[in-house]
This record gives structure tokens, sequence and C-alpha cells, in this order.
């Protein structure tokens, strides 16, 4: 009887607890697979459930249609293509709510053995896919891109079965990147991708979508919906393994196998993060331009805005909450929160007051959650980790996320990353790595969690633990040490404030730390509490909160001398180089002369006289090793003159910036964020003069090895150099780079790129256009990595395009290059980096606008 009662209760329990929940309802869009993983996970680990939620998830059958399910009620929520914005232009009040993947998975296959490489060659042929498929915009726009007409085209019904590729049933299959290629793989059979962000169509699929009725009537539901969906996807890619198992074993009506569910987790999940950190975001500019060429391509029936057909939550808005979470802080609603006390201009006190990043990022996750936060200030970061982890605070305001502190805390997700650099004297050399300081002494503050890293990673550097960055820069002084490593800003404020013009940042290193927020381990309620908070700040938000930090505060009275005295020296240095190259010219000039004068006298010699001959060939023999001997000298004034040519970019820059401080000074408008910027671009550009030298020494034979490095990087160094000038111009330059690490040298990449980018920005110059547009694209192709850079500058003339990489050739003043540059280039990227450089004229179409411009491509072979 006992027992009865007892499960009499449970069941009573279960059925109040359900009656508690809401219902809602998710119809998915094709058959259970990965592709719905994060909704699987949301309901099966209780994501939907924590946040009042019952949701039933309702499978795909053909016939449905989704977004008719959801506008018209028969399911809260949906997931939906692109071909959604075509859906609300038609009518249905229907409205995104994330976009869960940055480009669409959507692809054409071809066998290789179809003899189909490159779009134009789908003409004619026959392409199985279904009125859904052939209806996206990313396919449509890839394929009209290549001028290929839909006519010229001959669709089938998609059967849905990769061996009617196989087969020859048909020439070109629509399938997603995250299952058919497995297939192919799988049976052995090699094939082609025609993948549409590779032409420059990434647009958004798999959207979650409700109705407005929905937004309107019951917007909580569709919050917390939204927010327990992204829990699981987070979760989902987090946990590939587990999310994989719990499909297979329980929604897996289509017997799929584990190995292609691990496949299609991973394309997935690069899909999700393409060019993103953040799951599931949706610019405004990417949807409208996703509708603009649904428009362009006739199919948008009548005109809709755009900001209507996504829901951009309230950035301010406070976070959803568990019954037990709102319990919790009705319960307690202020915490401590230990602090880093001088970490300026990120974390640090002012006359008691705390300030920086950090502080404002916790006023809006206080905004978000409701809780008060009560700050303790402490002597140093050593001692707020200590009262942190004795649980004198309840949160730790700025610390990352080490092995060894997850003995006594849990830890949010970074939400911010800050980059170290070297202090050293003036008379210090700029260095590009750690690495180069072999048996040289080097303070790091020995609480930072990073400085057992960076120790590790640099054994034969003697580092000196120091108390702080204070204590740094007073050894760095003292001549007790050779260079202090520390975070980047902090560095500039305590440079500046103090005057320490003694010193300098000798480089920005490539290590680097994570902020998070760590709380005490013992509180689930209150970590679960922050995580939310931060998972809901996007990094727009929070770049909005850093930029006002990030500008360095100079006093008036700076002392400009050591910037004349290197000024100075830079003018000499140009005045020497003028010299030099004066002097050669006049000899080359001199030397042309006599050659030409022994060539006239050579066409009246009596070519019948044998014994002249032989007397005149002996005499020029004499005078060919005298030309020989000139020639080298003529060679060692080229080789100064493209010296000239490379430093004329970063010596412009340099006076440039220095003349726009000046001026501003003189006129009492020098503000700090100018002056800021013009000494970094100044800063980084004598760092690129002073290895030029030793590029161009080991220009014919380099005599350092290939080193690994990431092209990504690569580019951006060469921006910190030239962007200055491109913004000068209005160039705006757009960028579309993959991860991707190459053996070579990084800095004669860097010559090349320059040389390039400066080429396509004089071509730019001058002309009357209403954007000015570089286009840099670095991807892998055929196991090969490809680096392409086109301009819209109208293309380079046809009858000199053959020329542009022979020596001297050039199209421009003497004053401006020599025409040394892209010979050179070509010269780096075939010898020393076995690759191939080329330039072309293309057409090609950006936003909706059809532009022409030279294209330089870039392939180093794998």
């Amino acid at each position: 009887m006992r027992n009865f009662v007892v499960l009499l209760l449970l069941i009573s329990f279960q059925v109040l607890r359900a009656e508690e929940l809401k219902k809602v309802t998710l119809q998915l869009s094709w058959f259970d697979q990965f592709q719905f993983a994060g909704y699987y996970i949301a309901k099966e680990k209780g994501f939907y459930e924590e946040l009042g939620l019952d949701v039933e998830i309702k499978p795909f059958a053909f016939g449905i249609n989704v977004p008719n399910e959801v506008d018209e009620g028969r399911a809260n929520f949906g997931i939906g293509r692109e071909t959604l914005i075509l859906d609300r232009a038609k009518g249905k009040r229907i409205v995104a709510l994330y976009a869960l993947f940055q480009a669409t998975p959507l692809i054409l296959l071809t066998s290789n053995d179809s003899n189909i490489n490159k779009v134009e060659d789908f003409v004619n042929k026959k392409i199985m896919t279904t009125s859904d498929d052939s209806s996206e915009v990313s396919i449509k726009a890839m394929i009209s891109s290549k001028k290929v007409k839909v006519e010229q085209l001959h669709f089938i019904k998609h059967t849905h079965n990769i061996n009617d590729l196989i087969n020859k049933n048909t020439d070109i299959i629509s399938a997603y990147i995250s299952k058919s290629p497995f297939e192919l793989e799988e049976k052995g059979v090699p094939y082609k991708v025609f993948d549409p962000k590779d032409y420059g169509f990434d647009m958004y699929s798999d959207f979650l979508f409700t109705s407005e009725n929905m937004i309107s009537n019951d917007l909580d539901t569709v919050i917390a919906f939204k927010e327990a969906s992204l829990k699981g996807w987070e979760y989902a890619y987090s946990n590939i393994k587990e999310s994989v198992d719990l499909i297979y074993k329980k929604y897996n009506p289509q017997n799929i196998s584990k190995k292609a569910l691990q496949y299609e987790a991973k394309e997935l999940k690069k899909l999700s993060y393409h060019h993103t950190k953040t799951i599931g975001k949706i610019k405004e500019e990417k949807v409208q331009r996703i509708y603009d060429l649904y428009n362009v391509m006739g199919l948008i029936p009548q005109k809709i805005e755009t900001k209507e057909f996504v829901y951009y939550e309230d950035k301010n808005k406070k976070i959803s909450l568990t019954k037990e979470e709102k319990n919790y802080l009705n319960e307690k609603n202020s915490f401590k929160v230990c602090a880093h006390p001088s970490l300026k201009p990120y974390s640090y006190f002012d006359n008691q007051e705390f300030k920086g990043f950090v502080s404002d990022y916790f006023d809006v996750v206080s905004e978000k959650t409701g809780i008060e936060f009560e700050i303790i200030k402490s002597d140093d970061f050593k001692n707020s980790v200590d009262l942190f982890k004795n649980k004198k605070c309840d949160i730790h305001s700025s610390l990352s996320n080490a092995e060894h502190r997850k003995e006594y805390a849990n830890f949010t997700k970074p939400y911010f990353s800050i980059p170290f650099v070297l202090i050293s004297r003036l008379d210090f050399p700029f260095i590009d790595s750690l690495s180069s300081l072999k048996d040289k002494k080097i303070g790091i503050v020995g609480s930072y969690n990073i400085s057992k890293r960076v120790k590790k990673k640099y054994p034969n550097i003697e580092f000196v633990d120091v108390k702080d960055l204070d204590e740094g820069i007073e050894k760095v002084l003292n001549e007790e040490i050779d260079g202090h490593v520390d975070v980047l800003y902090s560095s500039l404020y305590k440079l500046y404030d103090k005057n320490n013009f003694e010193l300098k940042i000798s480089n920005k290193l490539d290590i680097g730390g994570s902020l998070s927020i760590g709380v005490r381990n013992d509180d689930k309620y209150l970590f679960n509490i922050i995580n939310k908070a931060t998972n809901s700040i996007d990094d727009e938000s929070i770049d909005k909160l850093i930029k006002p930090w990030l500008t360095v505060e100079y006093k008036k009275s700076t002392d400009y001398t050591l910037l004349w005295e290197t000024l100075a020296v830079v003018a000499v240095i140009i005045l020497a180089l003028l010299y030099r190259q004066r002097v050669l010219k006049n000899a080359n000039q001199s030397l042309y002369e006599k050659v030409e004068e022994k060539t006239e006298e050579l066409k009246n010699i009596n070519k019948n006289l044998e014994q002249r001959i032989k007397e005149e060939v002996d005499d020029n023999l004499a005078k060919d090793k005298l030309l020989q001997r000139q020639t080298k000298m003529a060679s060692m004034g080229e080789m100064i003159e493209n010296i000239a040519h490379q430093w004329r970019q970063p010596l412009s820059v340099i006076s440039t910036g220095a003349s726009g401080i000046k001026l501003k000074k003189e006129m009492g408008r020098l503000d700090d964020k100018y002056l800021f910027s013009s000494l970094d671009s100044i800063t980084n550009s004598a760092l690129y003069l002073s290895h030029t030298i030793d590029d161009f020494r080991f220009f014919f034979k380099p005599n350092k090895d290939k080193k690994i490095f990431i092209l990504e990087n690569c580019f951006q160094k060469t921006l910190n150099i030239i962007s200055f000038k491109f913004a000068n111009e209005n160039i705006k330059i757009i960028e579309n780079i993959e991860e991707i690490k190459i053996l070579g040298y990084e800095t004669e990449l860097i010559q090349v790129l320059m040389n390039i980018l400066n080429n396509a920005k004089d071509a730019l110059v001058g002309q009357e256009l209403e954007d000015k547009l570089i286009f840099v694209d670095i991807y892998k192709e055929n196991n090969n990595t490809v680096i392409k850079i086109k301009d819209n500058a109208g293309g380079i003339d046809s009858k000199i395009i053959e020329k542009v990489f022979e020596p001297y050739f050039t199209t421009k003043h003497k004053s401006q290059g020599t025409g040394i540059g892209l010979y050179m280039c070509n010269q780096i990227v075939s010898k020393h980096m076995n690759g191939l450089l080329d330039v072309s004229n293309v057409d090609y179409m950006h936003n909706n606008k059809k532009y022409t411009g030279a294209e330089f491509k870039i392939i180093f072979y794998d």
C-alpha cells in the first residue's frame, strides 16, 4: 500500500510538472540526421525544460511545406533555407530568429570522369535537383556569374540516390556538402565540388523561424526557445561523439552510420562558424544581399523590408532564467567580485573606484541578470586570485581558464583576447618572435597564467618573475633585465603616462591571453546565470565597450625629440639613396654611350681583313672583362634602386604621419586618436624597413630556413604596413580568407602582397568610381593554396598584360617605380616558394554590380 502511494505521488508530480511547461512544436525541414542535432540535444539534455518548455519535434515527410505549417499555426517553429525570404515576400508572416549555417551547405557535384571542370561546362548537361534546391539564389547566382543561362541547362527530378550520378543517369547533382561527398568517398568515386561560397555567394541557411503571431503574443516563449536551441547546438558541436551516439540510437530512421554522422557533424560545424565566432549570427547587410540577389533575378513578387524578416533582439534585454534560478536570485541578489587592480585600461582602480573595460562589461552583465556586484579591491593580481580561491569573493572578473584553477572555479567562455608585447630599452633591436632572444633575461608577471606557457615554449630564455608591470618596467630601466613581456595597451599606458621615453615596444608577440569570468565552483546556479549573460553579449557589443578604452591619453608635455631625430636619420638615408642612384644612373649612361660608340666602330671595320678582325676581337675581349666588372657595379645600383622602390611606401607613411602630427600640433588640433594611429603606422613602417635590407641581401640565395606561417596573419601584417595610404584614397579591401598554414618565407611573401596591392591602389587612384574595391581571397583548391587579389579599376591594357612580369617594364614615371617590383614578385613566388604567379583581366559581380579589373593569382603547390 505504501509503495502504491509513493508511485501515485510520483505520477501526480510528473503530471503537475508537465502542466507547468509550455507546449510548443518544431517542424523539421528534412529527415532526422545531424543537421538537427542541436534541437535533439536541447530536448534530451533538458535545456528546453529548464526554460519552461515542453517541445515536440515533428518529423519531416514529403509534401510538408514548413513555412505554411508555421504561418498557419500548425507548428510554432520551423527550420528553413534561404528561400524563406521568398516566402516572406509572398505574404507569409514568418520571421527568422537565427541562421545556423553562415554559408549554405547546398552544392553541385560531378564525377571526375564527366569532363565538367568549370561552371561554363554545365551547358546542355543534365542537372538532378529538387525545386527547392534549384530555387536557391546561391546556386542560381553561381551559375549566372559565369554567364550560363538557365535555358541552357536540362533539369531532371531528384531521386536522392547518389548512384544516379555514378551510373551517368545525370551529369550534375545537387547535394549537401555534409552528406553526398562522404557517400562518394566511401564508394571510391572521385568527384568535383561546385560550392557557391567559393564564387562569393556565402548565403545563410537553416534559419530557425517562427510566426509574427508568436512574436506578438508570446515573445518570452520565442526567446526561451531560441536560447535553449543555441545552447543545444553549442553542446552538440562541443560533444560531437556524444551527439552522434544519441542520433544513431534514437533519431535514425534512415539508418545512417556513425561514420557518416561524424562526417556530417564536422562539415556542418565549419559552416556554422564560417567567418564568425558567434553561432546563429545574422547580419542585416547579408540578409539584404540575399534579398537583392533574388530581386535582381526577378523572383521577388513584392517589395518587403528585410529588417522585418529577422527578429533582432534588444541587446539590453534581460536573459531568460529558470524557475530555480529566479528563486535563487530572490534569496540572494548581491555578490562579491574580485578584480585585477592594475591592468589599465582593462581593469584598474582610480581613487577606490573600479574602472576600465571590465567594469563596463560587468555593468552589462548586471543589466541582463539584475545582480548587484560588490567590487573587492586587492593589492595586486596574485592577491585578487588568492581572495577568490579562498572564497572571499564569489566571482573573479578577469581570469584565464587554466587547468589548475578548475579546482576552485568554473569559467565562462572567453569574452576578450589580449595581445602581449615586449618592452625594451631604445637600443634593443626589433624582434619577430621571442625565439630570437636566446640567453636574454626577460621579465614576466609570475602570477599570470600565460607565464607558465611562455616559459615552457621558450626554454632558451631566462625568464625573471616580477610582481607586476611597474616592477618589470623598473627592472628594464635599471638594466637588470633585457625586456619585459606584458599586455599591449597596459604597457602603452604605463610608458606614456610616466613619460618613459627611454623604453619602447619592440614588437607585438605571437602569444596572448583570454579573459573569462571565474565563478566559485560550489555555486552552480550563480555560474549558470553568469554564463547565460556572457553568452548573450555578442562581439559587436564587446567591440563598442572596449574601443573607448583603447586610446592612450598622451600628456601635453610629451617630448617629440626622439621622433624628430628618427625622421632626421631617415632623411639622411633617403638623400644618400638618391645621391647613389644619381651616380649610378650617370655611370650607366656613360657605359651605354661607350658601348654604342664601339658598336658603331665595329660596323665600319673591313670584315674581309682577317688580321684586323683578330686584333679587334682581342681588343674587345679585354673590353668585355671591363664591361663585366662595370655591369656588376650597375647591378649593385639596380639593387639599391630596388631597395628604394620597396622603401618608398613605408618612408612615405613615416613622412606623412610625422608631417600630419606636426601640422595638427601647430594648429592645436592634435587629438590622441590621430597621434596614436600615426605613431603606430610609423612604428610598423620602421620595423618593415629594418627587415628589408636582409631580405634583399638574401633575395637570390636565401640563407634562412623556411618556416610554417599562417597566411591570414601574413596578410594582416601586410595591411598594417600599407593600410594608411589605402584609407586616404578611400579604397576598401574586402577579405575572404580561410585559415591556412604554408611552409615558406613570410617576409618575402609580404613584399609580393605589398607590390600587388600597391599596383592595384595605383590603378584605382584618380579614377572616378563610386566604390574603389580590392578583393583578397585565400583558399584551398585541389590541395593547393590559392591567393587571388583583384580590383575594379577596369583591367590592364591587353597590349601590355603579357609584359608585366618582365624586368624593368613599367607604365609609371621613373620617380614612381623601376618596373622591377612584379618581376621580383614572380621570382620570389616561382623560385623560392614553389609557386606560380599569373595575372588576367576578369569580369565579376559584387553586391549586384558588375565590375572589371585585374586579377593576380598566386598558387602554392602542395
